[in-house]
This record gives C-alpha cells, structure tokens and sequence, in this order.
C-alpha cells in the first residue's frame, strides 16, 4: 500500500500542474496492483475529489479561476458524473475506456496544434474577462459537452479533466493558464457526485481510499502551487504529452486486462 501511495503521489506532483486529476492513471495503477476494477474506481474518485478540492483552494489563492464559467458547468459535469457513477455497475467498462482513451487523443491533436481562435463561431457566447484576460465562450453549446464528459468519466472512475480542459481551450477560447485552474472545479465536483453515485450502489473500502488520498494530497498541494511557475508553452507540452501517454496507457491496461 506504502508503495501504491508513492506512486499516486508522483502522479498528483506532476497533473496538478495542468489542474488535472489523475484519473485515467489511477484506476490501471490499482487495477495492476490487483484491485478489483469497482474498488478501484471507487478510489480513483474519492482521491480525486481530495486532490481537486486542494488544488481548486491554491489556484483560487492564486486569482487563476474563472469562478463564474466553472460554477455554470458544475452543475452540468457534477449531473453527469452523478448519473455515470450510478448506472457504472451494469455498463460494459471495456467499451467506455477504449472510447476515452480515443477522444484523449483527438484532445491531444487539437491543444498541440497552433493557437487558433475558438473553432465554433455560432450559439451565444459570454464576455469574459479574467486573470488579465479576455475571452468569449458559447456556453450554451459547452454545457450539453461537459455533461456526457461527466456522464462517461464517471462511468469510467475519472474526472474527465483530460477531456474539460480541452473543451475549455478549444472551443471556449479559454487561456490556457485559466483552464487548468478552473477545471480544478469540474475535477472536484464531478469526482465527489460520481463518487456518492457510486457509493450508493458499490461497497466502499474507506481505509484504502483515505491512506491513498493522503498520499495524493501532498503531490496536489505542491503541484499546483508550482504551476504557476512553469511557462505556458512548457505546460501545453507537458500536457500534450500526458493526454497521449494516459491515452494509450488507458487503452493497452483495458486490451491486456
């Protein structure tokens, strides 16, 4: 177990960064160490929900949310990861992985590729001013978006940052910086209802979860503070990199079993 929460710590060092959670290396971290894929995924959110909770209190110190575009998609990440969570016993997770591991990479194509404005000019948008900069996002087409992110990241175990950042990027023309700090938001109440969902119909081992969460928490806590010391064009590589590796790391862990 010692071990287990090393390794959790190093991953949370390095994706809090990016304001991501970590799910979609939790749970074939702990299914390799022989957890059964429930208890697994139970974990994967309850460590989410500490971590995101951690990482949205520094970079709210740090004046990088934009509080009022990720209080509207709360409630739309949070309902769907709620209704994920509940439904995952009876869907086929095999499927459900393979499909994220792709739209992780499609992800990872569309953040590597040069700035570009947001690539949906229709639908209404908001101004947005934050952190010293401005943007317009068409909230009403990311909403319906973010919801079956959360509906199938909950069904999975994750917290579908992997997927919300790039929405945020992409299609809201959201700062890079921004979208990381805010996602914090979705990561901790998306990961929180998928795990009361889940906990509604699965058993749940509490001493596992709170030792791994602790574990978690530390790597959060310095992770997200140095974020902000990390220039930008470093952090859009780093997370490239890791949408792809957790892609074809999700993907090889679900064909191998």
């Amino acid at each position: 177990m010692i071990i287990l929460g090393f390794i959790l710590f190093g991953v949370t060092l390095v994706l809090s960064m990016l304001g991501k959670g970590g799910g979609e290396f939790f749970v074939p971290i702990f299914l390799a160490a022989g957890i059964p894929y429930q208890q697994a995924a139970s974990a994967s959110l309850f460590i989410l929900m500490v971590s995101g909770l951690i990482m949205m209190l520094v970079f709210h110190k740090k004046t990088l949310i934009d509080w009022n575009v990720g209080l509207i998609l709360i409630l739309s990440v949070a309902s769907g990861s709620f209704f994920g969570g509940f439904i995952s016993a009876s869907i086929n997770e095999v499927v459900l992985k393979i499909t994220f591991s792709v739209l992780l990479i499609i992800s990872a194509f569309f953040i590597a590729r040069p700035k570009k404005r947001s690539i949906v000019n229709f639908g209404i948008k908001i101004k947005r001013k934050c952190c010293g900069e401005s943007y317009e996002i068409p909230i009403l087409i990311i909403i319906p978006i973010v919801f079956v992110i959360g509906f199938i990241a909950g069904m999975v175990g994750i917290s579908g940052g992997g997927l919300i950042v790039p929405l945020l990027i992409i299609i809201g023309n959201m700062p890079m910086r921004i979208s990381f700090a805010t996602n914090s938001l979705m990561v901790l109440f998306s990961a929180t209802t998928g795990f009361i969902g889940r906990g509604i119909s699965t058993d749940i081992n509490w001493k596992f979860n709170i030792v791994m969460a602790l574990f978690a928490a530390i790597g959060s806590l310095i992770g997200s503070h140095f974020s902000t010391k990390v220039k930008i064009e470093n952090l859009k590589k780093i997370f490239v990199f890791v949408l792809v590796f957790a892609s074809v790391w999700m993907f090889v862990k679900t064909l191998v079993g």
